[in-house]
């Protein structure tokens, strides 16, 4: 059962992933997962501990290792992405989620109706997108910052990331806003993230 997870979170809302950690816990209950291997499995019993975990109000310390979150990703997450984005690739490193996504911008949706003439002179056709965001989790919250931002293999201007995140992001998922707290789910207090894996801290409440 597919449901908003932890921190993971925070990554790779600019490149839409967002659409499924900021996703309704009522709403993503009703969807079934798909068959998949191994690891993706293996994730997603992890995520049924942290759930029951949380409905009994019992503490819990789990590692999700980095193919766990690749097998997920594409055996379970994939067929849920917007069109237009494509080809979705997650590096846990320490302190730092890099993503990786080919975008189609033309057929991107992008949750707000009016098109900005700099983004719309730029963003045309398909690029390949690299996003590197540090996160912090602590005492049940958390907050992510995008670092950098590279189109193409070459850097994007803050000012233009900004404008990213307002259009394509922001309007849909206003809780993914960048430098800006959030509650973790499933009573997660931090996770600790290392290169390859992430280690999620449940407490009991």
């Amino acid at each position: 059962m597919l449901k908003k997870i932890f921190i993971l979170a925070g990554l790779i809302v600019i490149c839409s992933l967002g659409w499924y950690f900021f996703y309704p816990r009522e709403q993503a209950a009703g969807l079934s997962a798909r068959p998949s291997r191994a690891e993706a499995d293996a994730f997603s019993r992890k995520i049924e501990k942290l759930a029951a975990g949380e409905k009994n109000k019992s503490a819990n310390t789990v590692e999700f290792r980095q193919s766990e979150v690749d097998a997920y990703v594409q055996q379970e997450l994939a067929p849920l992405f917007p069109k237009g984005l494509d080809q979705v690739n997650i590096q846990l490193q320490q302190g730092l989620i890099a993503g990786t996504a080919r975008i189609n911008f033309d057929t991107l949706e992008t949750g707000e109706g009016k098109s900005n003439p700099l983004l719309s002179a730029l963003l045309r056709g398909e690029h390949l997108l690299d996003v590197v965001a540090s996160v912090k989790t602590q005492s049940g919250t958390g907050s992510y910052e995008v670092s950098k931002v590279l189109l193409d293999q070459r850097e994007i201007p803050k000012p233009l990331v900004d404008l990213l995140i307002q259009k394509y992001v922001v309007p849909k998922y206003p809780a993914a806003k960048p430098n800006t707290p959030f509650p973790l789910p499933y009573n997660v207090d931090h996770a600790d993230l290392q290169p390859g894996k992430v280690t999620v801290h449940q407490v009991s409440r």
